[in-house]
């Protein structure tokens, strides 16, 4: 491949990337795999600046061109590891993990090898060495570099498709699945560049990659809340009249209104990142109450979730409200959280000829009674039984 095509091809890339991160950084969600993509988008466009600096300077002669080359590799090369690290760290988040300190570093470290070797490696040559012609040499120790990136891809990799093979209900498989299928382009981009120097690959891959991510990203926003990665009402308003087609006399539709209880004193108390993991965990719990049953779950704004699915009847429909209180105070007794979760759940089954505003009206109604319910019970003023 010519040197014009390849700066071309890079340039084009790296004008893309600008744009992502620009808007990336515009956003105010800083969650910890906003951040971690934020970090990865940074590092690809770095590597990509490298590999235009790499073709303009290799075989050039002119003053120090030999000294710059040699260090524009070993950045090169050091990146190329702590780059896969971070991309691990971003996948291991989206799979569900706590990225803690520890993690961090652990992760980390086939980085830390790797850039020590390199720059060491300006001197001896034994990652790579570069030639009185200003020609970049791999090195006798270069099998060393090709493991421990090898080895980044293939512990991620193992770890995407242990999840696939496992399951976990707080993530979608199909969301691990197109996680997988975006991985391989920079994996195949990889080996194919190893054995051919000078070649584009891992990062005009990585860099693909990033821009199928972000595109993903944006029209899952259209439809999922950022934070909780539940439906929106924008998918409630789809579905309704499909579910509407879908009812039986023996499947009657129902509508769940859930509000966590406190909300606002959890916020006051713990401050709002705990009342953001407070909304995540609920969620979980939704979505845990809902195994085996058609149904959909959403956050529809601030402490209130919707459930909208089918049930035999007001005895089923009932039944799955205790098993909702029922995970919430099971949830309460692992004291994963300094304070209590709690919900008050109302429902109400659909009635012929309503909108779905008139729906909501109707289940509100009946959460509001809840509500209050809960309210007396907790200040003694009516027996625990309802009617």
């Amino acid at each position: 491949m010519s040197t014009v095509i390849h700066l071309e091809l890079n340039l084009l890339l790296l004008i893309i990337l600008f744009a992502i991160a620009y808007q990336v950084r515009k956003n105010i969600n800083q969650q910890m795999s906003r951040r971690l993509f934020r970090n990865t988008v940074d590092g690809i466009i770095c590597m990509l600046l490298l590999d235009c600096a790499w073709v303009l300077i290799e075989g050039r002669q002119f003053p120090g061109a030999i000294e710059i080359n040699r260090v524009v590799n070993a950045v090169f090369l050091a990146g190329g590891v702590v780059m896969g690290c971070i991309w691990y760290l971003y996948v291991l988040e989206t799979l569900g993990y706590t990225i803690t300190r520890r993690l961090f570093f652990i992760v980390m470290i086939p980085g830390f090898i790797s850039a020590e070797l390199s720059f060491v490696s300006i001197q001896s040559g034994w990652i790579f060495d570069i030639s009185p012609d200003n020609i970049y040499v791999r090195g006798p120790g270069y099998s060393v570099q090709v493991g421990l990136v090898i080895l980044v891809l293939v512990v991620s990799l193992i770890h995407i498709i242990f999840r696939i093979l496992t399951g976990d209900e707080r993530i979608p498989r199909e969301h691990i699945k197109r996680l997988l299928a975006i991985y391989i382009i920079p994996v195949i981009g990889t080996f194919f560049a190893l054995p051919h120097t000078g070649m584009p690959g891992t990062w005009t891959c990585a860099a693909v990659s990033i821009v199928l991510i972000y595109m993903d990203e944006q029209d899952g926003e259209i439809q999922r809340d950022s934070l909780t990665g539940l439906n929106n009402r924008k998918v409630v308003n789809m579905v309704f009249p499909e579910y509407l087609k879908q009812r039986t006399p023996e499947s009657e539709l129902y509508l769940f209104l859930i509000d966590l209880d406190r909300f606002k004193q959890i916020n006051d108390t713990f401050g709002h990142p705990a009342g953001d993991r407070a909304l995540v965990e609920a969620s979980n719990l939704l979505k845990q109450s809902l195994r085996g049953i058609r149904a959909i779950v959403a956050r529809i704004g601030g402490d209130e979730f919707l459930i909208m699915g089918f049930f035999s009847g007001d005895r089923e429909a009932a039944a799955f409200k205790e098993t909702i209180e029922w995970n919430f105070n099971a949830f309460n007794q692992t004291g994963k959280l300094p304070h209590s979760l709690g919900a008050s759940v109302g429902y109400h089954v659909y009635e012929s000829g309503q909108s779905l505003e008139g729906f909501l009206k109707s289940t509100d109604e009946e959460l509001y009674k809840e509500k209050e319910l809960r309210r007396r019970r907790r200040e003694g003023n009516t027996p625990a039984q309802h009617s």
